[in-house]
């Protein structure tokens, strides 16, 4: 669908239409991973409180490895998003298959650092028996590190070429198919041997495995294959190195990330006592619900940017991505506003302790102001990324996260602890607010704007698509 930006009415509802095409299936893509993780730690709950810890940050640690590779794969949908919305739909199978080649690379390339997490759990100091639990978890997750990268390629690549329902479908499944597992195993129903832990990691790779097959099967299905050319597996190292040079910085973008903000929300925030440490994990519960649907967002707009300027269509990308952040925006700053209006409440759900509440209330403040910045942020750097715009966007992230919300959280906590969580939680904030106006200037008055017209491929329009192949989404 091809909608050009304007004041007319419908118009804009085609293009919103057109938005959450997208955006809410991945949301609900994402809402299902949520449902996983809560379900493993629920049911491991009832084998011990230990085994429930040792799944969390076991599947933190994991999670390290995995948001790299993702990182990298992300790109696919960049690349084919742009050969889709220019009209080479048979160059778009040839950039799905450089994703699985990257995706193999990676996976025989870490894989074999599952033997490390003795060291690495040792290293964190922990109780013997929940370092030997964390450590079972994280080995049996990581020998199916190969599956998870597939999946992303793949899915990354029905995202680009406007198959969102498969990839909820896909993620739903093997979410369900993960509980019956864990049920079977964890426990050991059905005449298999109670696993504990270990079977709530095989209950997890199993569920995986379930995604990718049918994320597969479409992709690799008749009609699919027939008008984007997946039965193309060659190695084409342009196209290789393309998505190598765009999506390592990527890989260390999101990795970079998420091992500062890990840092500040255990380590930092540790300093300040327990009291603190609670008050601060109850808030983040509820931050997740407000920015779990605007990544739902960023991934509709990094989509559409991709298909529009594929499309020579720079306008409308730009428009998408506008659209994208309004959209997100309204909905962080009225979960914000929220959390500052019913913030006792919202403690009270998890504590009585008044100081517990107290400091959570505060929290609550800094956070309502990061919304809309933290809005700016997600939508911007998906928008980037589909513009293939990474290298910058990723040093200036790392550098402002870890000097900021790492270097400058420890050294408050340590040299003016009078001031409280709210001195690290003031440059955690500032923080988003430059990064998320960097961004957006980046992507409004990017280069990437540059576009030369190609008469031909300017007609393209995204409903020929329809004509070509009449396939169901």
């Amino acid at each position: 669908m091809s909608i050009t930006p304007g004041k007319n009415h419908s118009d804009r509802v085609l293009a919103v239409r057109e938005m959450l095409s997208i955006a809410v299936p991945t949301i609900l893509q994402m809402a299902s991973y949520t449902v996983q993780q809560f379900t493993d730690i629920l049911m491991l709950s009832r084998v011990g409180d230990v085994h429930a810890t040792a799944a969390g940050t076991g599947g933190i640690v994991t999670f390290c490895f995995i948001s790299f590779g993702f990182g990298i794969l992300m790109l696919v949908n960049a690349m084919v998003g742009q050969a889709f919305g220019a009209g080479r739909f048979k160059e778009c199978g040839q950039h799905l298959w450089q994703g699985i080649w990257m995706a193999l690379l990676y996976a025989g390339i870490f894989t074999p650092f599952l033997l490390l997490g003795k060291w690495v759990f040792e290293w964190f100091d922990h109780p013997q028996e929940l370092q030997q639990l964390e450590t079972v978890y994280f080995e049996i997750l990581m020998l199916f590190l190969g599956v998870k990268m597939l999946a992303g390629a793949v899915g990354q690549f029905l995202l680009a070429i406007d198959r969102p329902n498969i990839v909820l479908l896909s993620a739903v499944s093997g979410v369900l198919v993960n509980i019956v597992v864990n049920y079977v195993l964890i426990y050991g129903h059905f005449g298999f041997p109670a696993m504990g832990i270990a079977g709530a990691a095989w209950g997890t790779n199993i569920g995986v495995c379930v995604e990718l097959l049918i994320l597969c099967s479409v992709a690799f299905g008749a009609k699919v294959r027939s008008v984007y050319n997946t039965s193309d597996w060659s190695f084409d190292r342009k196209k290789f190195t393309e998505l190598f040079r765009t999506g390592l910085p990527s890989g260390f973008q999101v990795t970079g990330d998420v091992l500062a903000w890990t840092i500040f929300l255990v380590g930092v925030m540790g300093l300040y006592g327990p009291e603190a440490l609670a008050a601060n994990n109850y808030m983040i519960q509820y931050m997740k619900v407000s920015f779990m649907p605007a990544f739902g967002f960023g991934t509709a707009v990094s989509v559409l940017v991709a298909r529009y300027v594929g499309a020579q269509k720079p306008d409308v990308a730009r428009h998408r991505a506008w659209l994208g952040f309004q959209m997100a925006a309204i909905y962080m700053i009225l979960c914000g506003l929220g959390f500052v209006l019913i913030s006792e409440w919202l403690m009270k759900v998890f504590t009585e302790d008044p100081q517990i509440i107290r400091i959570g209330q505060l929290l609550f403040v800094f956070c309502a102001i990061y919304q809309l910045f933290d809005a700016m942020f997600i939508i911007y750097s998906n928008a980037l990324r589909g513009v293939k715009d990474t290298f910058w966007p990723s040093v200036v992230q790392i550098s402002l996260c870890w000097s900021m919300v790492v270097g400058g959280g420890w050294l408050l906590a340590f040299y003016k602890p009078e001031w409280g969580v709210g001195g690290p939680w003031t440059l955690g904030t500032l923080y988003g607010v430059i990064l998320g106006l960097y961004l957006m200037l980046r992507f409004h008055y990017g280069r990437w704007q540059e576009v030369k017209t190609d008469p031909v491929s300017a007609r393209v329009d995204l409903l020929t698509v329809a004509a070509v192949e009449p396939l169901g989404k």
